[in-house]
């Protein structure tokens, strides 16, 4: 494919891609507004988690389902970045479509799994003896194991995840195709997808945010406008502050040159001569 060939190609999947980037986010927040756990006084953090759980497992299924549908969206959104960024001659290797797809799928099927697998350990947990107190939290702890192979999809998933988040954004800021800001809040978003679990609401915006971020880009909404590569089809620095305001010159212009040799003096007019006056006798 030619450079003209995927500037067509990305014309015609930009508005798509922004939709999904869109619905991405907009399923991330809902899933993250479902699920709110409760605050008991005498339980512990393990057992007030199992017992909202229990109580709100419709709640939290959903959410687990609108975690994987988002995820599973995303491979478009990553996938359409990354033929762009290697159409520009990122340092991406090929292989890395391998996790632009496989990555999302394995989340996806990790978070229903897991809510599955959650809902049982609450429902065991609340219909049995005891759940206040230390003796709850143990209880809570032998009940909250789960399979090895969940665990090791789990990971596997919420890395990969957080790999392409961190990665993608990177590049596609080295070749001009994302502003400084949005590849710093792409690693930053990457970096949340790990801690998750202890910045649950955190890591939920600011994801959401980036994904809503690139698709206002794709639909060249992005305040100050896009960067040069997106039109040349080559890899351009993004436009600075000073460059987009007209004080710089933008990426591709010369400079205006400054003549070296000084400019030379104007000459001094010369003064008429003053007549003396004479001193009478």
């Amino acid at each position: 494919m030619n450079r003209e060939e995927q500037l067509q190609w990305e014309a015609r999947w930009a508005l798509r891609t922004a939709i999904a980037a869109f619905v991405a986010g907009l399923m991330l927040l809902v899933s993250g507004l479902l699920f709110i756990p409760e605050d008991r006084e005498g339980i512990e953090p393990n057992p007030d988690i199992l017992l909202s759980i229990h109580e709100q497992s419709g709640a939290y299924l959903t959410s687990g389902v609108l975690a994987a549908v988002a995820s599973l969206i995303l491979i478009g959104v990553l996938l359409y970045l990354f033929r762009a960024c290697v159409a520009r001659g990122a340092a991406v290797p090929h292989w890395f479509i391998y996790l632009v797809v496989g990555a999302p799928i394995i989340y996806a099927i990790a978070s229903v799994w897991g809510a599955l697998d959650a809902i049982d350990i609450a429902d065991e947990f609340a219909d049995g003896t005891p759940i206040r107190g230390e003796a709850g939290e143990d209880r809570a702890s032998d009940l909250g194991g789960s399979s090895a192979l969940l665990v090791g999809l789990s990971t596997a998933g919420t890395v990969g995840l957080a790999f392409l988040f961190v990665m993608l954004p990177l590049r596609a800021r080295r070749v001009g195709l994302l502003s400084p800001f949005m590849g710093i809040l792409g690693v930053v978003a990457g970096a949340l997808i790990v801690f998750r679990g202890q910045l649950p609401g955190l890591a939920t915006v600011i994801q959401a945010f980036w994904l809503g971020a690139l698709g206002a880009l794709l639909l060249g909404r992005w305040p100050g406008g896009r960067g040069p590569a997106w039109a040349s089809g080559k890899a351009e620095p993004w436009p600075t502050a000073a460059q987009r305001r007209g004080v710089a010159p933008m990426p591709g212009e010369d400079e205006p040159t400054l003549d070296p040799t000084p400019p030379e003096p104007e000459p001094v007019p010369e003064r008429p001569k003053s007549r003396k006056r004479r001193r009478k006798p």
